[in-house]
């Protein structure tokens, strides 16, 4: 992943974000877990209230997982960067649009990317890939249990394949496949995501694994 640059932009009105200095990013997952699971605790109000720290913390723990989704949904690492720094701007601005009750912060601000990313596709001219479904041959699976076999392959020695098999998928099924195999949300919190009901999320999940094989 690209470095991100050294400080926000300075014209965003809070004061607090020029200070922030960006780091290589936190590579070790145990300590980015535990990184999520304090965000939901303690974090997320300290930042509203305009500490630095808190609002880096923050940032340093789910920077990686908002461009990483950006990127696989448009391929091209500038706009990934643009619009993962976009969406937490848009957090700090407008905190009382995050409802903690409908999903993590991840799921915020994922939530604001994916509408970049959309309008970013739609304007490219990609609606082919962003039409309506057809559940015709959608079989709902009876046991949901388990490792996902997709994620195991993402870590293992096929992942490269797998990533560039996911690139090709159309949009409406990468999106799902991305936030369901490699940021693990909820399917209640991808289908508030991508506004849709879970079952038509567990559909296009179930066409992207089935284009996969």
């Amino acid at each position: 992943m690209s470095v991100a640059p050294d400080i926000f932009y300075e014209s965003v009105t809070f004061p607090f974000l020029k200070e922030i200095r960006v780091g290589n990013g936190i590579n070790n997952p145990t300590v980015l877990n535990k990184l999520r699971q304090n965000i939901e605790t303690n974090l997320i109000e300290r930042a509203i209230e305009g500490n630095a720290s808190a609002f880096n913390e923050i940032y340093l723990a789910l920077r990686d997982s908002i461009y990483g989704f950006s990127y696989r949904m448009l391929g091209e690492s500038s706009l990934a960067e643009d619009i993962t720094q976009e969406a937490f701007i848009f957090f700090i601005e407008h905190p009382e649009k995050y409802q903690r009750e409908r999903g993590s912060l991840l799921s915020f601000l994922c939530g604001y990317a994916r509408n970049r990313i959309m309008h970013l596709l739609r304007k490219q001219g990609s609606r082919s890939e962003i039409s309506q479904d057809d559940a015709d041959d959608y079989i709902e699976p009876q046991n949901e249990s388990g490792n996902d076999p997709l994620k195991i392959l993402l870590n293992g020695e096929l992942s490269a394949k797998i990533e560039e098999s996911i690139a090709k998928l159309p949009a409406l099924q990468r999106e799902v496949i991305v936030l369901r195999a490699m940021q693990e949300l909820t399917y209640e919190e991808i289908a508030n995501i991508v506004e849709v009901d879970i079952t038509v999320v567990k559909m296009r999940l179930y066409r992207a694994r089935r284009n996969l094989t």
